[in-house]
């Protein structure tokens, strides 16, 4: 398993990505929720053992890592922007359900001095070697065989650490950005002084409550299962890239819809599929989706709908690669906006304190050399491969 293939995809991801400028933010207090589910099918136990695997390589939970999960388990991402008091302290009154006790600090961001802000250029690495020059042959839609025009090919040349895209690359879609812009006027969870990961049984479900300098006296809502973690997307595949893949899931209780994103090399060819029905769509669909962009692409079967159960990969798509590829399934959950509720007597030119949104998603990962693995994740093959992938993660 090349640990290094799955830092390229993300990078890739990242090179081949365009997202809008954040909506306008108007309400003097607002709570950003993001939750995440992720596992990688065919490990069995890999939530305890991620928590095992952060321990020992020092790692403690960090904000931003629901937008691209690493190991398998459950994430959360807090984020307030209090314009009363920007940048101070705040607390979080949780359910017991959620499991970090009764409360959580948001707390400022502190920055190493080797950090880069989340930088969306790609200047980091990509993985593959600079100055060389690749080719990228794309392919989509689910089915036996691929439709005519495909594949698409254009090509991509890497110069200090950077993609430089030549012919006629694909443009991607254009997901708007929804996280927050985060700086020193926001406080977050997790923040360093956050000690306790989430855990694979915490739900949000029930009421919480804000406190601190400068916030409204009464910021407290109350969440429900609509708004809670996603269950996890229990993905299997059969067949081979040369013969084809079938690709096979449980549905996600609250799922809107699905989309699958494949990738592998060939040589100095970089193979994508993806199962879009109406033409490209790349690794930027592996993140939140407004709901209402959701509802378009759903329509244009640009993302697969709620009672899709299966797709399967054309043989084309993947005949002659060096090794199997590596799948990302995201299903998409719902996005919710809360505000403050409008008193009895309010004037005509009252407007909400307080805001709060919250939006979730449940991912999935099959990587190169365990797919299939998943009805058999109780066999010792199966766990020595778990085990195996866990020292190539932690670098041992």
């Amino acid at each position: 398993m090349h640990v290094s293939f799955i830092a390229t995809a993300s990078t890739l991801a990242l090179a081949l990505s365009a997202s809008l400028p954040a909506h306008a933010q108007a309400a003097p207090t607002e709570l950003y929720i993001d939750v995440a589910t992720h596992t990688m099918p065919g490990m069995p136990g890999m939530g305890a053992m991620g928590r095992l695997a952060g321990a020992m390589g020092g790692q403690r939970p960090a904000y931003g890592m629901t937008r691209h999960p690493g190991m398998p388990g459950r994430y959360m991402d807090v984020a307030l922007h209090n314009r009363n008091a920007p940048g101070q302290s705040a607390t979080q009154a949780v359910p017991k359900g959620l499991q970090l006790g009764t409360r959580i600090e948001l707390l400022p961001r502190e920055r190493s001095q080797g950090e880069t802000g989340g930088s969306h250029d790609a200047s980091g690495s990509l993985g593959l070697a600079d100055g060389g020059s690749y080719r990228i042959r794309y392919f989509w839609g689910c089915g036996e065989q691929v439709r005519g025009r495909q594949p698409v090919e254009y090509s991509m040349t890497i110069r200090d650490g950077k993609p430089v895209q030549g012919g006629r690359a694909m443009a991607p879609r254009p997901v708007p950005e929804q996280a927050p812009d985060v700086g020193p006027q926001h406080v977050l969870w997790p923040n360093p002084g956050a000690r306790r990961a989430v855990s694979d049984k915490a739900s949000l479900v029930g009421s919480h409550q804000l406190e601190g300098d400068g916030l409204p006296g009464a910021m407290q809502f109350a969440l429900g299962q609509a708004d809670d973690f996603l269950p996890r997307l229990e993905l299997d595949s059969s067949g081979s890239p040369g013969e084809g893949m079938t690709l096979e899931w449980t549905p996600v209780d609250g799922a809107r819809g699905y989309f699958i994103h494949a990738m592998a090399s060939q040589g100095d060819t970089i193979v994508m599929w993806s199962s879009s029905e109406d033409g490209y769509a790349g690794p930027e669909l592996m993140d939140y989706l407004p709901e209402s962009l959701l509802a378009q692409w759903t329509g244009k079967r640009t993302v697969l709908g709620a009672d899709a159960r299966s797709c399967r990969i054309p043989t084309e798509a993947f005949a002659g690669v060096d090794a199997a590829p590596m799948v990302q399934m995201i299903a998409y959950g719902s996005q919710r906006s809360i505000a403050e509720p409008r008193p009895a007597d309010a004037g005509r030119d009252w407007s909400p304190a307080w805001t709060v949104r919250v939006r979730s998603k449940s991912t999935a990962m099959l990587v190169p050399g365990m797919a299939g693995a998943t009805r058999d994740a109780a066999k010792p093959a199966a766990r020595e491969s778990a085990r195996g992938l866990l020292r190539g993660l932690l670098g041992n």
